[in-house]
C-alpha cells in the first residue's frame, strides 16, 4: 500500500462522505484541533445534499408525530444558519392555502402556527399571520378558489445553492488544517487488533486514523460491507424528486405550501434561482443512491398536484426543464408510512469496532449541532478533553 504524496501519516478522525453532515463535523474537528482527513468519492455536496428541496426550516409537519425537541433544534439552527452564514442562507415567505375539502382545517393550521412560533422564541423572522379567502385570493391571485376559505402566512429560510453550504464547511476546514480527498473512494476499513487503524482507498492508498466516522449518507451501508465483522442495516432511505420549470401563469411570488389532493401530502412550489421548483415525493427505495431517477410517475404526480393547486398554469411535461432525485438516509424501520419515519439524526456506535461511528438521518438544517454532538463523540473516543464548539458564532464565508 501507498500514501498519496503530500498526505500525512496519521489523523485523529477520518471522515467518510463530503455531504453536508460529512463537512461539518470536519469543519468542527478541525476547529476544535483536531487533525482531520475529509474523504469523498465524487465531489462535495453532490449527493444527498444537492437533491433537496434547499429549505432550512423547522418541520412543521414534524409536530402533527409530536417530535417538538426536532423542531425545537430545527428553529434554533435555522437562527445560527441564517447569522452565520447570511450571504447562503435567506429568509423566506412561505404560504399554506387551506381548503374545506383539506385533511388540516383552519383551526388546526393555526395552532400549529402558534407554536411554530413558540418554539422559535427568539427568532429574527416574523411571526405567522393567518389570511381571510378574501387577502388569500387577492394575495394569490393563481391558487383554485374551490373550497378555499384561507390561508396561513409564515417564514422559514431557504439555501438557494446548498452545495455551497457544503464548499463553505469545507474550505472552513481546509483552514484549520484538514485534509481533503475528493473523488476517492473507500475500498477497505483496516482493523487491527479489534479496532478500526485506518482505511483503503483507490489504487492502493491508505490513511491511518484513531477514529473514524461513517458520514456516507444514503451509502453507509455500502462503506460498512468493507468491514471485517458484520453490521446490522442501518438506513432504510426514501426517494424524493423534484422538477424544475420556468417562470409560469400565476406562479407565486412566495413559496406555496400545498396539501397533495391525492394523498394529503406536502408538496412545495417554490422561486428558486429565477425558476420555479416543485417537489417532493417520499417512497421507499432500496437500490443503489447512484441509481436514484425520477420516474414518470412521480412527475405525473407533481405536474397534477401543481395543476389542481394553480389550475391556469397548464404544466406539462414539455414544460420542465430538469429533475432531480436523492436518497434520504433515514434509518431502517418498520414504519409502514414514510412521512412517519423520524428525521432525527443518530450516531451509531459498532460495539465490534468501538472507534467507528456511522451518522444516520438528519436533516439539512440541523447539520452543524449533528456535527457538535458527533465531535464531542469523537474527543470522548480519543480520551481528551473536548475544547468549546465554535461553530454557531463563526461565520461561514460565501465565497
Amino acid at each position: 500500500m501507498v500514501r498519496p504524496n503530500g498526505l500525512s501519516s496519521s489523523f485523529d478522525v477520518i471522515v467518510i462522505g463530503a455531504g453536508i453532515n460529512g463537512a461539518g463535523i470536519a469543519r468542527d474537528a478541525a476547529m476544535r484541533g483536531l487533525k482531520v482527513l475529509l474523504i469523498d468519492k465524487g465531489e462535495p455536496g453532490e449527493g444527498t445534499t444537492i437533491a433537496s428541496t434547499r429549505l432550512i426550516h423547522g418541520g412543521l409537519r414534524y409536530l402533527e408525530h409530536f417530535e417538538f425537541g426536532l423542531v425545537r433544534e430545527s428553529l434554533r439552527e435555522r437562527e445560527i444558519l441564517l447569522r452565520i452564514a447570511p450571504g447562503l442562507v435567506k429568509p423566506l415567505a412561505i404560504t399554506i392555502p387551506i381548503y374545506k375539502q383539506g385533511k388540516r382545517g383552519r383551526l388546526t393550521i393555526r395552532a400549529g402556527m402558534i407554536l411554530y412560533d413558540l418554539l422559535s422564541w427568539g427568532k429574527s423572522l416574523p411571526n405567522h399571520r393567518m389570511l381571510s379567502r378574501a387577502e388569500t385570493l387577492k394575495q394569490w391571485q393563481g391558487l383554485n378558489p374551490d373550497g378555499l376559505v384561507g390561508s396561513a402566512l409564515y417564514y422559514d429560510a431557504q439555501v438557494e445553492f446548498p452545495e455551497r453550504l457544503v464548499m463553505a464547511n469545507v474550505r472552513s476546514a481546509r483552514e484549520f488544517g484538514a485534509e481533503v480527498l475528493t473523488h476517492t473512494r473507500v475500498t477497505n476499513l483496516i482493523v487491527n487488533d479489534g479496532k478500526l487503524s485506518g482505511v483503503d482507498f483507490a489504487q492502493g492508498n491508505f490513511a491511518e486514523a484513531t477514529v473514524v466516522i461513517n458520514a456516507a449518507g444514503p451509502w453507509i451501508d455500502f462503506v460498512l460491507e468493507h468491514a471485517p465483522v458484520k453490521s446490522p442495516k442501518l438506513i432504510g432511505g426514501t426517494k424524493g424528486s423534484h422538477i424544475v420549470v420556468a417562470p409560469f401563469a400565476g406562479a407565486p411570488a412566495n413559496a406555496l405550501y400545498l396539501e397533495a389532493r391525492s394523498d394529503a401530502r406536502p408538496i412545495f412550489i417554490i422561486p428558486w434561482n429565477k425558476l420555479y421548483l416543485i417537489g417532493t415525493t417520499d417512497v421507499r427505495f432500496e437500490g443503489d443512491p447512484d441509481e436514484v431517477r425520477c420516474e414518470p410517475w412521480e412527475i405525473d404526480y407533481l405536474l397534477s398536484e401543481t395543476n389542481l393547486a394553480l389550475p391556469g398554469t397548464h404544466l406539462t411535461r414539455d414544460s420542465i426543464l430538469y429533475t432531480y432525485s436523492g436518497v434520504r438516509p433515514l434509518p431502517v424501520t418498520n414504519e409502514k408510512d414514510e412521512q412517519s419515519i423520524t428525521r432525527k439524526h443518530f450516531i451509531s456506535e459498532h460495539p465490534q469496532l468501538p472507534n467507528l461511528l456511522s451518522i444516520v438521518g438528519g436533516k439539512l438544517t440541523t447539520y452543524r449541532s449533528l456535527a457538535e454532538e458527533c465531535v464531542d463523540v469523537i474527543f470522548k473516543k480519543l480520551g481528551k478533553n473536548s475544547p468549546p464548539c465554535r461553530t454557531a458564532t463563526e461565520v461561514l464565508a460565501a465565497d
